[in-house]
């Protein structure tokens, strides 16, 4: 398993609440992460690619995605 964090600057996530709390609660599948890394070391790589992976992703899991959306503007307020 293997678990990355999201790292900000403490002076700049103070001034960007809404950011950093979408930081605090996004949570991706191992799974996931390996499924496009895979993607991209079979050659899939470029930006253009990346995109279309990440709104793929976001297309699958838009629920999921629209609640940490929403969570995080709650902070902002």
């Amino acid at each position: 398993v293997s678990t990355l964090h999201i790292v900000a600057n403490k002076a700049w996530a103070e001034k960007n609440p809404a950011a950093a709390k979408l930081f605090a609660i996004m949570q991706l599948p191992v799974a996931d992460i390996n499924a496009q890394n895979a993607i991209m070391h079979d050659g899939k790589a470029s930006e253009g690619d990346i995109q279309g992976h990440v709104d793929g992703w976001i297309k699958a899991h838009q629920q999921q995605f629209d609640g940490w959306v929403n969570e995080a503007l709650a902070a902002q307020k």
